[in-house]
């Protein structure tokens, strides 16, 4: 199975908007995007790159552990972002309407998946 299908997979939870494999340099490396949002979610999770990069060496420099899972929330969206190696992580972006549970459950079972595939 490929990015683009573990990808579909994850987007099939309720509220799911775009899922993604990015580096933690903010290129994207595969998308899916099954629903219509007016926001520029490619733009925003390079954006939430920066900020997941921004974690994870405070988290590393203050002796914390490794970053697991970073979730960002808003009025209109619902960010969850969960490290795949050290160059790469997976996202997935619903609204807030959306099952956060499962979505984040999603990630911590298909994240596993795609570092075989790197």
């Amino acid at each position: 199975m490929g990015f683009r299908e573990h990808l579909d997979e994850v987007c099939k939870v309720d509220g799911a908007v775009a899922a993604s494999v990015m580096g933690f340099d903010g290129i994207a490396i595969d998308t899916v995007t099954p629903a219509e949002t007016l926001l520029d979610i490619e733009s925003l999770m390079v954006e939430y790159s920066g900020i997941m990069g921004q974690v994870r060496t405070a988290a590393e420099g203050m002796q914390a552990g490794e970053l697991s899972e970073l979730s960002i929330g808003t009025d209109r969206l619902t960010a969850h972002l969960r490290p795949i190696n050290s160059e790469y992580f997976l996202i997935l972006a619903m609204t807030p309407e959306g099952n956060q549970g499962k979505g984040r459950f999603l990630l911590r079972v298909t994240a596993p998946k795609l570092k075989e595939e790197l």
